[in-house]
């Protein structure tokens, strides 16, 4: 019994001396590298622009009605919920204090430095007013960009919440008074390869 355990003992130190696991793990990485036939890297933002799945988190947007009428009532249960704190909400009011008949928010702002994208503002919501949206390029050069008020999250998103996502989109680049913007190309779509 000794000495198979020792013989086992051998060819580990065998083993670990010739780098056996080591160059086994590089056979295969090299292997993957020679036989790539195509490359998957999406050509942002030139030529092509990733719609992600419906379930993604990315800019929050408030909703209307088929009819135009906004369906957030200021309940402020989103800003309450929010980990962060990142939500302000100000139910707007009338002259006696009390509230009005159709309730609606003078201010509703989200703070996206501070945001987790974590959903539970959706989650709170009683009227499916506010929804995380698929727009993830948020980046800007001002902290004052980051934060998204209320007309800002009533515009409609550009890519529909009806639209499955995980597609690639041809895209083409154009100019805004506020900078270059990627414009994605719904109609073209194709799945990416993995």
């Amino acid at each position: 019994m000794n000495e198979g355990k020792g013989r086992f003992d051998i060819m580990e130190l065998i083993k670990k001396v010739l780098f056996t696991d080591f160059v086994k793990g590089l056979v295969i990485t090299f292997g993957y590298n020679v036989s790539m036939d195509s490359v998957i890297t999406v050509k942002y933002p030139d030529e092509e622009k990733w719609i992600p799945y419906r379930r993604f988190r990315g800019l929050h947007t408030l909703n209307r009605t088929a009819d135009g009428r906004e369906l957030c009532v200021a309940c402020e249960l989103c800003s309450k919920a929010c980990p962060t704190r990142c939500i302000t909400v100000i139910p707007m009011e009338d002259n006696t204090g009390r509230g009005i008949s159709d309730r609606v928010a003078k201010v509703w702002k989200v703070d996206l430095v501070r945001c987790l994208f974590c959903g539970y503002c959706e989650d709170a919501c009683p009227t499916r007013a506010v929804r995380l949206g698929r727009e993830y390029e948020l980046a800007c050069f001002d902290r004052n960009c980051a934060v998204k008020n209320r007309e800002e999250l009533l515009r409609p998103q550009p890519v529909p919440e009806e639209m499955s996502g995980g597609v690639v989109a041809k895209a083409r680049l154009r100019t805004t008074p506020d900078g270059i913007e990627v414009v994605a190309d719904l109609s073209e779509t194709r799945k990416r390869r993995v």
